[in-house]
């Protein structure tokens, strides 16, 4: 048996969004991304729901991640009531992400808390992890946050 030291990097984002934190932490999950991330798409999802719960699975199709595999997403932990979920993504044989999210009331509306940590499963892997800098991770997050407060109408204009 081979172990090695995990090779991986986590980085963390903390927004404000001028909503309520329900409104956002709903908008937290693979169907009603559809509605505010543009390009996103799943295969399957397996939900008693219908709608992101604890254990939820589904799929990102190849091309629609970080290395272009196809990718299982597995939700162990989700509390509506905290505002809080964790993701677990596996791209087999590539990489191994885990994505955090806790929203809380804030002084304007919902205060989010956003990290992603990639862990690297073989050289392609080690890629994933390595294309995830600071740069790349702020563009990603203004992205998303730009996203969610245009589909909430809540985006500030440049005065």
């Amino acid at each position: 048996m081979k172990i090695e030291k995990p090779y991986r990097r986590k980085q963390t984002a903390v927004m404000e969004v001028a909503a309520s934190p329900d409104d956002v932490f709903a908008l937290m999950c693979p169907v009603r991304e559809y509605d505010w991330a543009p390009g996103w798409t799943t295969n399957m999802i397996l939900s008693n729901s219908g709608l992101v719960e604890q254990d939820c699975i589904f799929t990102t199709p190849a091309g629609g991640n970080d290395d272009n595999s196809e990718a299982v997403w597995v939700t162990p932990f989700h509390d509506p009531k905290k505002c809080a979920l964790t993701m677990i993504k596996v791209a087999p044989g590539a990489c191994v992400t885990r994505l955090d999210i806790d929203v809380a009331e804030g002084a304007a509306g919902a205060i989010l808390t956003v990290s992603y940590e990639h862990t690297a499963l073989s050289d392609a892997g080690r890629s994933v992890v390595d294309d995830h800098g600071a740069a790349n991770f702020e563009a990603m997050i203004g992205r998303w946050k730009a996203a969610v407060e245009n589909h909430l109408g809540t985006e500030k204009t440049a005065a």
